[in-house]
């Protein structure tokens, strides 16, 4: 079997000490989710319940060069099964090994009981406002992301009048369950695994100023598990300047980057300006923005406007692959 780097078509630059191809194929249309709400996810999961259909898309990666692709763990979701069931069968077929970069969430518990979504977007959100002022609920009612979750603007409506931010006094009781990581991480152990992604909650562990238990974290997953470490940030803006000052030793970003800023908080500037300071690698995820972008327009602007290296895209359907990743290694060879 053709390894990873001799199965790529695509140029590849290193992170550390890893080659990755500039093109990274996302998994989350293979386990339902669309970013264009509930009917959308529906169609999603109704092909890929099927992994004949799965098989079929990440075949046409490999025949693009793509060879290696994002993943996670979401044990409530049949599709992740199904999932790596089909990164198997795709290798079997083609004879070429396809690496992952899977995220893994960050299981964060208080007094032992699960920290809360929303009260965690509550969380943020009065960190946030006090950097951007009024425009901060705008931003998080309207993001066109977000508003796909079911009930997201009623829901974080009611969190705000009814709820209250994670305060100093439970922060202090906030840990890592260290036992639900590792069932995540061991679901992995039969992949190639160039880096570990440390979920979204890595915002949460930067803007409450738990970077103790972030770095404790990422040495965990590098010394029990054997993973390079990169971080994801979905509040580019603010989280980003915190943890470039911090002692954490990972290995990069990776963090939404698109026109017209979906998921990048707290605004898309604040996250461009933060981005753009950044010495290490940074792979940028939703490029498409869940598909409200075309891929060329989205694709030049992360490439060859932003400068950054590294992109993960999403496809859905048989044409939308083959159309993404041609347009993909135009770009890059151009």
């Amino acid at each position: 079997m053709k390894d990873y780097i001799t199965g790529c078509g695509l140029p590849l630059t290193k992170i550390g000490d890893v080659l990755v191809p500039r093109l990274i194929l996302g998994h989350l249309p293979f386990i339902g989710e669309s970013y264009q709400g509930s009917e959308k996810n529906r169609e999603y999961t109704a092909r890929f319940s099927d992994i004949r259909n799965t098989v079929k898309i990440m075949r046409i990666a490999v025949k693009y060069g793509l060879t290696v692709t994002a993943a996670g763990i979401m044990p409530n979701n049949r599709l992740t099964s199904l999932f790596f069931e089909a990164i198997k069968e795709t290798e079997k077929l083609t004879n070429t090994e396809i690496a992952l970069i899977p995220c893994i969430q960050i299981p964060l518990t208080i007094h032992g009981t699960p920290v809360d979504t929303y009260r965690r977007w509550f969380t943020y959100y009065e960190i946030e406002r006090h950097i951007i002022g009024k425009e901060t609920l705008k931003k998080y009612l309207e993001d066109p992301v977000l508003q796909c979750r079911r009930g997201w603007k009623t829901k974080f409506k009611e969190t705000l009048q009814y709820s209250k931010p994670y305060g100093k006094k439970e922060l202090e009781n906030l840990q890592i369950d260290y036992e639900s990581l590792d069932r995540e991480i061991t679901i992995l152990e039969d992949f190639n695994i160039l880096f570990a992604e440390l979920g979204s909650e890595t915002d949460f562990l930067t803007m409450t100023n738990k970077l103790d238990l972030l770095e404790t974290l990422v040495d965990y997953v590098g010394s029990r598990h054997g993973h390079r470490v990169l971080l994801g940030a979905h509040h580019a803006g603010t989280t980003i300047p915190k943890l470039e000052n911090s002692k954490i030793k990972f290995d990069g970003y990776v963090t939404p980057i698109n026109r017209i800023g979906a998921m990048m908080f707290p605004t898309r500037g604040t996250a461009l300006e933060a981005i753009k300071t950044i010495k290490r690698p940074i792979i940028a995820i939703k490029p498409l923005a869940g598909g409200r972008i075309k891929p060329r327009e989205a694709l030049e602007h992360i490439y060859k406007e932003i400068g950054i290296s590294f992109c993960m895209i999403g496809v859905g359907s048989k044409s939308e692959a083959e159309e993404d990743f041609s347009t993909a290694l135009q770009i890059l060879k151009e």
